[in-house]
């Protein structure tokens, strides 16, 4: 009897199912997407961290050149506080200080004053910019001149606040025609910034000119009276 003979063995295929296709394709998106969470996290800290750093940086430069102006207030140079409207009625605290020379880099302004202003910005924060304020100008120049936006100093800030300390005391108003406080103190936030911050100016208090004094006047010592003849 013949055997019968068996049917060839076929070589199973090496390619892969649909399924492990698909299994494969989704760990692959899985991987994908959290490398990019991961990427794009440390993208956003270093550059939250170096927004930090360069608000940081405009801040200090700030505090250096304004500590420095109140440092070099002229003995004639004057502190004053204003408060005022902006272009858009919004209100705008304006620290004044008069007849300055030499201030902020500036020359001297000829009798003129240096206006520190709070402008607000459209996004709800302000920026303090300086202003050049010739003297002898007409209501009408002044309200145009002030109204500029200056030379901005340190943008994005909220809540700015200027006091001053005299005589044991901290007082929110310094009207013009006021001596000059002992310390100013500025109080401000920074969206950048978790704290407040809160920064104190020395002012300079004005030494009155020397007089000059009169030579005292030697008075003659009296000569003796004649003794009396015995």
């Amino acid at each position: 009897m013949r055997r019968a003979r068996k049917p060839p063995v076929l070589a199973s295929c090496g390619g892969f199912t649909l399924l492990e296709v698909i299994l494969s394709m989704g760990i692959l998106a899985l991987l994908a997407a959290s490398i990019y969470a991961i990427a794009s996290s440390s993208i956003g800290a270093s550059r939250t961290a170096m927004e930090q750093q360069l608000t940081l940086r405009r801040l200090d430069a700030f505090l250096r050149v304004t500590r420095s102006a109140f440092l070099n207030l002229p003995s004639q140079g004057t502190v004053s506080l204003e408060m005022s409207r902006g272009k858009g009625g919004e209100p705008e605290a304006r620290l004044i200080l008069g007849k300055a020379q030499g201030l902020f880099g500036m020359p001297s302004l000829g009798g003129g004053s240096l206006v520190l202003a709070a402008k607000p910005r459209p996004d709800g924060t302000r920026t303090i910019s300086m202003i050049r304020v010739p003297s002898n100008l007409g209501d009408n120049e002044l309200e145009k001149v002030l109204s500029s936006p200056g030379i901005p100093l340190i943008p994005k800030i909220r809540k700015p606040r200027w006091s001053f300390f005299q005589e044991g005391v901290w007082k929110e108003e310094w009207p013009k025609g006021n001596p000059r406080p002992a310390l100013v103190r500025l109080q401000l936030e920074i969206d950048e910034i978790p704290e407040p911050v809160e920064a104190l100016f020395f002012v300079p208090p004005v030494v009155p000119p020397p007089t000059a004094t009169q030579p005292e006047q030697s008075v003659p010592s009296p000569s003796p009276s004649p003794r009396p003849k015995p």
